[in-house]
């Protein structure tokens, strides 16, 4: 057994002695690591001369070079193995599969560039020196087909670039963090943590990008000593590291910092040699940058990162520009929320809530899956139109969110966890929600003005599928006119109705009401004064909301109840009709007595047998109305009646026929008092036949007119022929 052990520590000796050899006379090339060299070094210390180490542990060494665990009588060796890596198919795919577009390189390099910078301020800070102005430059000639990007940040020694470049998935960024991460007890903490917060590299593949749209890349760096590298690389899976000269020409290092040269290929030169393509992605993904990037000269980052001042920092002018920036708007920001929070997420984040609705007029635009809010992480562009992040009934919110913990892919394109992301989507909608009722109070009139453009994106949300999660947040925010009185403010040329909120109506109810009442009036408030189904509520001095939108039918049944009140329609309201004052008001009106109890309930069962067969449910007599003749009880809403008739078109013959049935299922109510009605009584008791013949066109005709008042008459035109003839008999008489 011991010599078996001793023969294959020899070969694996003389396999790393080999190895050793060729590493010592071979071109340097990218390695990407593993633990397949500690495993050897451990093997061949346990198995040296004198150690007794491989006899307690029974190891042997494979001629593969892997560890294999102890062995136990004639049972099989279970072997642990390291993954291996071929460095130039690796090389391929981070440079080729990994990135969406090829654009990104800017961002990747510009984020590098940061970093360097980043790290420089830091170590000259910690120091108590001052580094200088600190800044990113890039030069691009399209007769020479270059892209350069300087900065002078700390700089890379020999060492630093065959670590830092030279290893695959190694991030020099990652490793200062994490090594400042230990200075929390030092005097320099605030300069740590916001070096730390400052740093945007974390997975070490960024530079590699730069061979999407190279044949070459060439890196001159010098770390301040005066001794200055290049670093040199086709991206087939090798480089060299020469030493070179201090300066600003072609082959020169800068004194303190790195250039980086790329030697564009012919078809992406129009895209990386093309000052106007590469400005174009500098303003789209490294806009924020900390530190002055200019191109050619020009510097191309002039807007502040506004979302990391607090909002007594910036101006109306500077937050308007900032709008239009990132929104792509041309109009003046209602309202802007300045938001951050280190718990549970770390966001730092400028909302905007536009002053007209984005998704109307000529120049307006659907938003549909296409939201203006864009998602950075540490000041880098992560998604410019963050899809899902929030529901889409803040798809008109704009402005910029900033979240360190975004769990991101290697591409820094997409993002990873799903979870985490709703969760940042809920925390900053029920924020912005929260703000728009401060604004609300704070600003009554503003907020009334903003919310007739963009109040049905909010009606949207109260309906939609994430309802139960908003509702509470969105109803107080909601705005109604109502039946009050109309009245003069200070400025004001005219009365004006004012529109309230649900928590205002409730404090203004009487006592002894006990719902929310409402009535639907698309035509709006003139249709709304006059409709039959206010007159009961006006006589008893409740406040009425007018709803002037289809839409709020289903928003007033999805919210249902408010501070424990219920939302009524007047329509479908149930009155007491016992009561006193009721009572008191049928004995007898301006037009005389009402029709008595029998007289009444004939004419019923009249209008329900001969003049309306099969077409209402049941007659009755009303003690509500007031200065109408009759009102239809018991129909479907407005609102649903249009979805009814939606679903008919999209329905067969079968189906739609069902449906239509479902308007017929209304009641009606007459009004004794009316004279109308009693003239109607008085036609049939006189027993003249033509008399009753138009007794039973006028009572349809008031069936239909109780229809149209309730908004359950299709198709007007049915009428027109009836009218017609009732209007001969009163021009011939």
């Amino acid at each position: 057994m011991i010599t078996v052990v001793r023969r294959r520590l020899g070969l694996a000796l003389e396999r790393l002695s080999r190895a050793v050899l060729v590493s010592r006379n071979a071109s340097r090339t990218f390695v990407a690591r593993s633990s397949a060299a500690v495993a050897d070094s451990a093997l061949l210390r346990r198995l040296a001369p004198g150690s007794s180490s491989y006899l307690r542990a029974g190891l042997v060494r494979s001629p593969r070079g892997f560890a294999a665990s102890p062995a136990s009588g004639q049972a099989a060796a279970e072997e642990t193995h390291a993954f291996q890596a071929e460095t130039r198919r690796l090389l391929d795919i981070v440079t080729n599969s990994l990135y969406t577009d090829k654009e990104v390189f800017v961002r990747e390099l510009v984020s590098n560039a940061s970093d360097a910078l980043e790290k420089c301020r830091h170590d000259f800070m910690a120091k108590g020196e001052d580094p200088g102005e600190l800044a990113v430059a890039i030069k691009v000639d399209s007769d020479k087909g270059t892209f350069v990007i300087e900065d002078n940040g700390l700089g890379m020694s020999k060492d630093d670039l065959a670590s830092n470049l030279g290893t695959i998935a190694r991030s020099g960024s990652k490793a200062f963090v994490d090594e400042i991460a230990g200075d929390a007890k030092d005097d320099t903490t605030a300069a740590t943590s916001t070096a730390a917060a400052n740093i945007i590299g974390k997975f070490g593949v960024g530079f590699y990008s730069a061979f999407m749209v190279s044949d070459k890349v060439d890196v001159y760096s010098c770390a301040g000593d005066g001794l200055a590298h290049r670093w040199s690389s086709a991206g087939d899976g090798s480089y060299t590291i020469a030493k070179c000269e201090l300066g600003d020409g072609d082959g020169q290092a800068p004194a303190r910092g790195t250039r980086i040269v790329l030697h564009v290929k012919e078809q992406d030169k129009t895209l990386a040699a093309a000052e106007w393509a590469v400005e174009s992605v500098l303003k789209k993904y490294s806009a924020f940058v900390g530190f002055p990037v200019t191109l050619n000269g020009k510097r191309t980052n002039s807007i502040d990162a506004l979302w990391t001042k607090s909002a007594g920092e910036v101006s109306d002018e500077d937050a308007t520009a900032f709008y239009r920036f990132v929104g792509g708007a041309i109009d003046t920001p209602a309202f802007r929320l300045h938001f951050s929070a280190d718990a549970p997420l770390t966001i730092r984040s400028l909302l905007f809530a536009p002053s007209d609705n984005p998704e109307r007029g000529f120049a307006g635009r659907q938003l549909e899956g296409d939201q203006s809010l864009s998602l950075y992480s540490r000041r880098v562009l992560i998604q410019q139109n963050a899809r899902g992040l929030l529901p889409q009934f803040m798809r008109w919110v704009r402005g910029v969110v900033d979240c360190e913990d975004v769990p991101l892919n290697i591409s820094r394109e997409s993002l990873q966890d799903s979870d985490l992301i709703r969760r940042l989507g809920e925390i900053i909608t029920k924020r912005m929600l929260k703000f728009l009722g401060e604004r609300a109070k704070k600003e009554p009139e503003k907020y009334v003005k903003w919310y007739g453009k963009m109040g049905v994106f909010l009606k949207e949300g109260i309906c939609g599928d994430q309802s139960y999660m908003y509702k509470d947040a969105l109803t107080p925010l909601l705005r109604f006119e109502t039946s009050a009185e109309a009245v003069k403010s200070d400025g004001d040329d005219k009365p004006r109705h004012a529109q309230i909120s649900l928590d205002q109506y409730v404090e203004r109810m009487p006592e002894g009401q006990k719902d929310i009442y409402y009535l639907v009036a698309p035509g709006g408030r003139k249709q709304a004064e006059i409709s039959p189904y206010l007159e009961h509520l006006k006589r008893k001095g409740h406040e009425v909301l007018y709803l002037y939108a289809h839409v709020d039918e289903f928003v007033m049944q999805h919210i249902r109840t408010h501070k424990g009140k219920k939302l009524v329609s007047v329509e479908m309201a149930e009155f007491d009709e016992d009561s006193k004052d009721a009572k008191k008001d049928d004995d007898t009106t301006d037009d005389g007595e009402s029709l008595g109890g029998e007289a009444m309930e004939k004419l019923c069962q009249w209008f329900a047998e001969e003049a309306l067969p099969g077409r209402v449910t049941g007659v009755k007599a009303s003690s509500r109305l007031v200065g109408s003749p009759a009102l239809l009880t018991g129909h479907e809403p407005e609102a649903m009646r249009r979805y009814r008739m939606m679903l008919s078109m999209m329905s067969d013959d079968a189906t739609a026929k069902k449906l239509d049935e479902l308007q017929m299922s209304a009641g009606l109510e007459l009004n004794p008092k009316h004279a109308i009605v009693k003239g109607i009584q008085a036609a049939l008791e006189s027993g003249d036949e033509e008399r009753k013949a138009v007794a039973k066109m006028v009572a349809e005709q008031v069936f239909d007119n109780a229809r149209i008042a309730a908004g359950a008459l299709d198709d007007p035109r049915e009428i027109i022929g009836r009218l017609n003839t009732l209007l001969e008999k009163v021009v011939v008489k």
